[in-house]
């Protein structure tokens, strides 16, 4: 995850630096900006507005550290969705209070409130529905468990039935494992309801579709490659095997390959994580994969793209190696289930 730190006062440039510290120490990417130079720190030398907008398109949480009032000021112009936004959270100067603005489900927020709460030994201050009735989240268990939310705007009538204590229908093409939450049932009777599956049915008069992120992009290529040229062949191959780009959760090079332009372009046109591995441990994966001489020769592993597909999803290889204009895409599926072990999807548990 990376943070972008942002305070206004001496006393939060102090706070600032502490956090960012304790973050990184934490294995997050955290960077550090205030107004009154420090040591460890940027300086603000731009508008709150611009450099908010890099923040913005760049992070996954942006933190203030200061009043509540310049945050929202701030984000007002580049808010777009739930499902875009990155987390928003303001904590006050003296660390006393952590308060999640914006994406306290889908984002993160909330959670991450906790966890800065508890490096501060400040009071998280939430105020989702959900969260604080102790009640089952369903977009924090989809962001949990690996879902795409394909109609978000459905997720409100999911939330209201269950704050009235109404039945929730659930109905999914995935193993169930563990005892559903309250108000959640597999009825067919219930009035709104989750379906969980690859394709969309109206299963419910109000449906919420949820799509499993099963599949992993193993990616070769050369050095400096074409974004566009990238982007095609991954969307033609993806198209031939009938996958949505949706349903991928993650793709993965060698960690050579972990700088190239297109490739981190790509995960983030894809809104995925980018994982890369040494040829050390791509060597290391077991199963039987197309070899190449040249590829061993010059990354020294005999497969990059079918190795790395696997290693990151720790499934199985459902699309072998395809090699284009220098491109090398193969395609892994990992197993998923609906699980609802250990109360995820519930505030606190």
């Amino acid at each position: 995850m990376k943070i972008q730190l942002t305070s206004f006062t001496k006393a939060g440039g102090i706070l600032c630096k502490r956090l960012r510290q304790e973050l990184l120490k934490l294995g997050y990417e955290a960077e550090g900006c205030c107004k009154y130079a420090t040591d460890d720190l940027m300086l603000l030398t731009e508008d709150i507005r611009t450099h908010t907008k890099k923040a913005f398109e760049n992070c996954n949480a942006v933190i203030f550290i200061g009043a509540a009032g310049i945050a929202v000021r701030a984000i007002a112009p580049y808010i777009r969705s739930k499902d875009s936004d990155p987390a928003v959270l303001v904590i006050d100067e003296k660390g006393r209070y952590v308060i999640p603005v914006l994406s306290g489900h889908m984002g993160g927020a909330n959670s991450l409130a906790v966890r800065l709460a508890d490096i501060l030994s400040a009071q998280p201050v939430i105020t989702t529905a959900t969260d604080i009735n102790r009640k089952f989240a369903v977009d924090s268990w989809a962001e949990e468990h690996g879902c795409f939310i394909a109609n978000i705007e459905n997720i409100k009538y999911i939330s209201a039935a269950i704050l009235r204590g109404e039945t929730v229908g659930l109905y999914s093409d995935f193993p169930v494992d563990g005892s559903l939450p309250e108000y959640i049932d597999t009825s067919d009777n219930a009035h709104a309801g989750i379906y969980i599956s690859r394709e969309y049915k109206k299963k419910f008069s109000h449906t919420l579709h949820l799509i499993p992120k099963q599949y992993v992009i193993g990616i070769g290529c050369r050095k400096n490659t074409v974004y566009e040229n990238l982007l095609e062949v991954i969307n033609s191959v993806l198209c031939s095997h009938g996958i949505s780009a949706c349903e991928v959760g993650a793709m993965a090079s060698i960690d050579i390959k972990a700088g190239e332009k297109a490739l981190i372009m790509l995960a983030k046109h894809l809104k995925i994580p980018f994982y890369t591995y040494s040829a050390r441990e791509l060597s290391e994966v077991q199963g039987s994969f197309s070899q190449s001489d040249f590829v061993r020769e010059t990354t020294g592993v005999d497969n990059v793209c079918e190795r790395a597909a696997v290693k990151a999803g720790n499934g199985r290889l459902t699309a072998c190696k395809y090699s284009r204009n220098g491109i090398t895409v193969a395609i892994a599926q990992k197993e998923w289930r609906c699980s609802f072990e250990d109360n995820t999807g519930i505030f606190g548990s």
